[in-house]
Formats: structure tokens, C-alpha cells, sequence
């Protein structure tokens, strides 16, 4: 059984890398991403608002977090999302956490949600700090704090595949498996 975990800032990678990482294990992925922002449409709400309404509605991220501890208990999958690896780290084989320039990111998602690269920046920094906020006020956590990473990626400046084979050769190494080097 294998458990990774994919955590790490919005734009850096997280779900595309999780995404390819799952596919070429072979194992399920589950995007604690896709869950919050599933909530935030059935609510009627924008990102950013949801991410303001979890902040004042703690049941938000403990029911999404305690989603993401059942599978990785259950094994076989990779996991994705802000929070997920310190939330799973105990049952977790591998914890990566990617990252990336402000701008890159904005970039990122400028492309990726067709916004203005003024209004990604603000929507990347705005989340980052209400993610921040509270995983602190609920759990703790210091999301700044890389300690609980087996590997931190900064992907600024590496390719889709090049950040995705960096992170399955470190899985793979990691959890002894062996995989076919084509990728993506």
C-alpha cells in the first residue's frame, strides 16, 4: 500500500503533479482542492469568499481534512491539497511540498482560470494568507513550517515534466518501486 501526500502554495503544481503521480502508480487521487472548491459552487460562493466563510466555520476544513485521513488510512492513493500532508503525515509513506515564485504562481493561475495577472496575484495572495490563518487558528499548524517535507520542490522554474518525474523519482526511490521513466 502506498499513501503520498501533495501539499504546498495555490499555483505551484499541486494537483497537476498529484495528478500524474496517481496516474503512473496506478492509484486513486483525492483533491482536497476540488472537494473545498465543490463546497464553495454548491453554496453559491467565489473562492475567496468560501475561503472567508471556512474561516469563520471551522466544520469546513475538519470535514475535508477528516475526508483526506479516511483514505489515507484505507492506503493506495495519492492525496493533494494546502493542508493535506501535515493532516495525513501519520499515515502518509511520502509528503511532498512544491512551491513557487509569487509571480509564477499568478502566472499560473492568470492562464489556468483565465483572470487578469493583477487579479490572480491578489486571489494568490489573499488565499495564501486565509489558508494560513486557519490552519493556525484550527490546528495549530504553521503552514510555513516545511519540517514534517520528505521533499520540497520549488517549481518555479522546471517544466510540468520535469517537476512531476523529480517528485515520482523520489517517490519511487523512497517506497522501492519501479516505474517506467515515460512520462506526461
Amino acid at each position: 500500500m502506498v499513501v503520498v501526500a501533495v501539499s504546498g502554495q495555490p499555483g505551484s503544481g499541486k494537483t497537476t503533479i498529484a495528478r500524474e503521480i496517481a496516474r503512473i502508480l496506478g492509484v486513486p487521487l483525492v483533491s482536497s482542492g476540488t472537494l473545498f472548491r465543490e463546497m464553495a459552487t454548491k453554496m453559491g460562493m467565489d473562492l475567496i469568499e468560501f475561503h472567508k466563510y471556512a474561516e469563520a466555520n471551522p466544520e469546513i476544513d475538519k470535514k475535508v481534512d477528516s475526508l483526506a485521513v479516511e483514505r489515507a488510512k484505507a492506503g493506495d492513493v495519492v492525496l493533494e491539497g494546502h493542508l493535506t500532508a501535515w493532516v495525513v503525515r501519520p499515515y502518509a509513506d511520502v509528503c511532498i511540498y512544491l512551491k513557487a515564485s509569487l509571480e509564477t504562481r499568478a502566472r499560473r493561475v492568470s492562464l489556468r482560470d483565465k483572470k487578469s495577472f493583477e487579479e490572480a496575484l491578489r486571489e494568490v495572495t489573499e488565499r495564501e494568507e486565509l489558508n494560513r490563518k486557519r490552519y493556525l487558528s484550527i490546528y495549530g499548524i504553521d503552514i510555513r513550517d516545511l519540517s514534517i517535507f520528505d521533499l520540497v520542490l520549488d517549481t518555479s522554474h522546471l517544466s510540468i515534466n520535469d517537476a512531476v518525474r523529480i517528485s515520482l523519482d523520489f517517490t519511487c526511490t523512497s517506497l522501492n518501486i519501479k516505474y517506467s521513466r515515460r512520462i506526461c
